[in-house]
């Protein structure tokens, strides 16, 4: 068993970004300040407190006896879960490690633990939702499928047998032109391609039931894209104008695996942290910083620029008849469109300038240390290197005009805050974009 100095172990212990304890004589002898935050109580009331008190009362058995086994020199578990409770009466899931060491030359229990609370309940809520898919698959009234990209069935629910007499297993591995009327077999090969191309089908298609009956079905099928693509679907018997509305809502969640090495926990989870803080304020289509992001950017360089009365200005840029890409190109090019427009956004920044993308197609640029001349200077720039660009499709060519509207916060300006900065500039784009629709420059 390890001996420590009490101040220097007081001291280290102190720093531990984890809850931590020593426990003796059936109390905590020192407890940190994360353990005090967890559960809600002083340091003084926990140094104070019936340690059993803060234990699950269904696990406060085996816990008293894991801890009399470890200071009594018998074997214990190193590490395990158990539940505790804090000051507000809610159950926590907690994982503890526990180390024998010497603390006034007596044995004691040091003891680190991991709120795992959020992660049980994440597990219980997976849990929870594939058993309600797994009832709605085996108990829905329409038939769900999958099938791979050469249309060979993967697996159906039971609801194939009701309507059509079919067991899954017959088909599964088979053509879906089995299932087909012999007169609409032909049509597989555009139902395909219109998956790989679209990405999903949907409508009408007749099917034949096991005696040879006549069977209509309605349904929509999409592709799910990775290594080995599928693609799933729910087709509904529609024959004799039997016409049913019913939603199949898909659940997914992601349990985050813990990593329980602790040398390296406080590494991993400040990992974690930044990649979600990351993740909620970008654009995943651009690349660019979202409308949380901006809103963060825009008062945090707001208040830098009153403090050291520097100017600081807005643009909030606005890609023009947008609506007529998607209506003649798709959505997918549309996409394409956009994430090239912020490319070029982008490149046509200085080095210290912020963009993001706030709307469908609409993007803004903060200006650090930028006067209202010089912002203007910079938009003319942007509309310039956008005005030679354009969207092509299968004969179609649709020029990109943006329509861009400045806005600038100087010292004793009439500009107060973010909110202004935000009003004025959309104001002037919208100015702009009504002058560009009327003809005038």
């Amino acid at each position: 068993m390890p001996s420590w100095n009490r101040e220097d172990l007081f001291s280290f212990l102190e720093m531990v970004p984890l809850p931590i304890y020593i426990f003796q004589d059936n109390s905590f002898k020192f407890v940190n300040r994360r353990l005090a935050e967890l559960v809600g109580y002083s340091g003084e009331e926990l140094l104070r407190a019936n340690v059993w008190d803060l234990v699950h009362p269904e696990d406060r058995p085996v816990l008293q006896e894991r801890a009399l086994k470890r200071l009594s020199g018998g074997e214990a578990p190193d590490d395990y879960e158990f539940r505790a409770v804090n000051r507000r009466g809610e159950v926590l899931h907690l994982h503890g490690y526990f180390s024998l060491i010497t603390f006034d030359s007596r044995p004691a229990i040091l003891g680190q633990l991991l709120d795992v609370t959020r992660e049980k309940k994440l597990l219980e809520e997976l849990q929870k939702a594939e058993a309600r898919l797994r009832d709605i698959f085996e108990n829905v009234n329409d038939v769900i499928y999958l099938h791979d990209l050469e249309g060979r069935f993967l697996t159906l629910n039971p609801a194939v047998t009701r309507l059509t007499g079919f067991l899954p297993e017959e088909l599964e591995g088979k053509e879906i032109s089995t299932f087909l009327h012999p007169q609409v077999r032909h049509l597989v090969g555009d139902y395909l391609r219109e998956i790989k191309e679209k990405g999903e089908s949907r409508g009408i298609m007749r099917g034949m039931t096991r005696d040879g009956g006549e069977i209509f079905w309605e349904y929509h099928s999409v592709l799910f894209r990775g290594r080995r693509p599928f693609v799933r679907g729910i087709a509904r018997d529609v024959t004799g104008q039997v016409k049913m509305r019913r939603e199949l809502k898909s659940y997914l969640m992601l349990l985050v695996e813990k990593n329980r090495e602790l040398a390296r926990l406080n590494e991993e989870l400040l990992a974690a942290k930044e990649k979600l803080e990351k993740m909620a304020r970008t654009d995943p289509l651009t690349g660019l910083g979202n409308r949380l992001a901006f809103q963060e950017a825009l008062e945090r360089e707001v208040s830098c620029a009153l403090r050291y009365a520097t100017p600081l200005s807005l643009l909030i840029v606005d890609v023009n008849n947008f609506k007529m890409v998607n209506d003649t190109l798709g959505h997918l090019e549309g996409d394409k469109a956009l994430a090239r427009v912020a490319g070029l956004l982008q490149a046509s920044c200085r080095h210290c300038d912020l963009p993001f993308r706030i709307g469908g197609d609409e993007f803004a640029v903060i200006l650090p240390c930028t006067g209202e001349e010089e912002a203007r200077m910079v938009a003319a720039r942007l509309r310039e290197k956008i005005a030679g660009e354009a969207i092509t499709g299968p004969g179609v060519r649709l020029p990109v005009c943006l329509s861009v509207g400045a806005a600038t916060l100087e010292p004793r300006g009439e500009v107060l805050g973010a909110e202004d900065l935000i009003r004025l500039a959309d104001a002037r784009m919208y100015e702009e974009k009504a002058r560009q629709k009327a003809g005038v420059t």
